[in-house]
């Protein structure tokens, strides 16, 4: 499955992926703003795909100019909802377009196609980064399950879509 918009190629992960999704999960770059953050050995990967590959939980490669960017993804959907998430392969990603139009393919992904009532993430409180681009997109704080060291964000579509109409209007028109 593969999903383009923006710019954005968004590759459903399969097998030939796993060592290369290893790979940047395990670098310091991507593991050090991770909640989770052991050294991922290759049989944890394929434990961990066996129980991703199916229908609720949707985890993608974005590529953009054929160039491998990150992951992102949408997992445990039950009741049209699941918890969301993105990391970049590496640093030279953070400040460019590529952050803003993985999150709007992606999301347009949610909405349009899954046809979810909502997302949820939750970012480390030191991911300035991370926060700031949640709220860019129209996320709102969840105080309830927020905590000392992790915010919890909800997305709603309308949020997101009047949030982000400037720039999916300019990006689309690219």
């Amino acid at each position: 499955m593969v999903f383009s918009k923006y710019n954005i190629k968004l590759h459903r992960v399969n097998e030939t992926h796993l060592e290369l999704l290893r790979k940047w999960r395990n670098s310091d770059y991507v593991n050090s703003r991770m909640i989770f953050n052991d050294y991922i050995t290759s049989e944890m990967q394929e434990n961990w795909f066996k129980t991703i590959n199916n229908d609720q939980n949707y985890y993608f490669i974005a590529e953009f100019n054929n160039q491998k960017v990150g992951v992102i993804h949408v997992k445990d959907i039950k009741d049209n909802a699941g918890e969301g998430g993105i990391y970049l392969a590496s640093e030279e990603f953070e400040n460019s377009d590529v952050v803003p139009r993985m999150i709007m393919a992606f999301n347009d992904f949610i909405f349009d196609e899954l046809k979810l009532d909502y997302i949820y993430s939750q970012v480390k409180r030191d991911n300035k980064k991370a926060i700031s681009s949640s709220i860019a997109q129209g996320c709102i704080e969840n105080d309830q399950k927020s905590s000392e060291n992790v915010i919890s964000f909800i997305l709603k579509p309308d949020n997101y879509y009047n949030k982000t109409k400037k720039i999916r209007k300019i990006l689309n028109n690219q």
